[in-house]
């Protein structure tokens, strides 16, 4: 899920794909046939230490660890910063405050989070348009104004960000057309790329998952993977080296990627259930509201020391 100036604008994997983006189908955790999972956590070998723990173990999300827009925590945000025009993108992303709606697309219950995303009723459709009414001009505005879902995000910005290591959510989701999940982390400095898309899947190819790699210095890169069942729980984690990003959907490995250069810095961790856009094509009738994206942990581990190169 791809972001950039001017309000956040994932370059989305489908624009790269339709410009030639390398494009590798790999074998994936269930490719003829279904290894055993894992355990829980990084792979073998590796001098990891936990850093970061999300359990969802309270009533509600805790915003000294989570915020729910793209921008800097620190400063007000607006509904384009809520949603990423430049994918196409028809979702804004709501918490309780924002627009004074009192719009909240997440619960927790028994230790596991659900974004849930749904139609905008007529009232929230309006306090929408009046605050796109407020921004000034931008090429953006016609794309901000099809927006018709809510939905959730979660994003460690300001919160939690870190250089190296292994990053691993337990997740499942709805099926259906325009549905976009995703897992993915982004520059602390706020700049965009690089960036790193542990997990994105459309709800309407339920047996795949795309890991990506984008950057200023090399071409972008996507592995498409084999998940199986994503209504079911799975894990999907990345080791993050110096030299490479390997990915893993339940432990067993299902890509790597050379790291550009640019990637050498810390990084912030998001998930959000995106609807619609130019990659996923926007929801059919048949898709039925509201969606799910059931979140069971975020963890992520620092890297102790570098491995030797390989």
């Amino acid at each position: 899920m791809p972001v950039g100036p001017p309000w956040g604008s994932h370059i989305f994997a489908g624009a790269a794909l339709a410009a030639g983006l390398v494009i590798a189908a790999v074998p994936g955790a269930l490719f003829g046939g279904e290894p055993s999972p894992r355990p829980e956590g990084p792979p073998a070998g590796y001098a990891l230490t936990p850093s970061f723990a999300e359990e969802f173990s309270s009533a509600s999300i805790d915003r000294s660890r989570w915020t729910h827009a793209y921008a800097d925590p620190s400063a007000p945000t607006t509904v384009a910063q809520r949603t990423l025009a430049n994918n196409g993108e028809r979702e804004v992303y709501f918490d309780r405050d924002f627009l004074d709606l009192g719009i909240d697309p997440f619960t927790i219950q028994r230790g596991v989070l659900t974004i849930r995303a749904a139609p905008l009723t007529e009232a929230a459709r309006a306090a929408v348009m009046r605050d796109i009414d407020a921004l000034p001009s931008h090429p953006s505005i016609p794309t901000l104004r099809a927006v018709r879902y809510s939905s959730g995000l979660i994003s460690t910005r300001g919160r939690f960000a870190q250089r190296y290591g292994y990053f691993e959510t337990r997740a499942r989701w709805s099926a259906g057309k325009g549905l976009w999940p995703a897992f993915w982390l982004l520059p602390a400095s706020g700049t965009w790329p690089p960036e790193i898309d542990i997990l994105e899947a459309h709800g309407d190819k339920p047996t795949f998952v795309f890991h990506s790699l984008h950057s200023k210095r090399v071409k972008s890169a996507t592995k498409v993977a084999d998940a199986s069942n994503p209504q079911q729980f799975h894990r999907y984690g990345a080791l993050w080296l110096p030299d490479r990003v390997d990915f893993y959907i339940d432990g067993n490995r299902t890509g790597t990627m050379p790291a550009p250069a640019d990637l050498d810095q810390p990084m912030y961790l998001i998930v959000n259930l995106a609807v619609g856009g130019k990659w996923p094509g926007d929801p059919t009738p048949e898709v039925r509201f509201p969606a799910m994206l059931d979140v069971d942990y975020v963890r992520a581990w620092r890297l102790d020391r570098l491995p030797p190169s390989r």
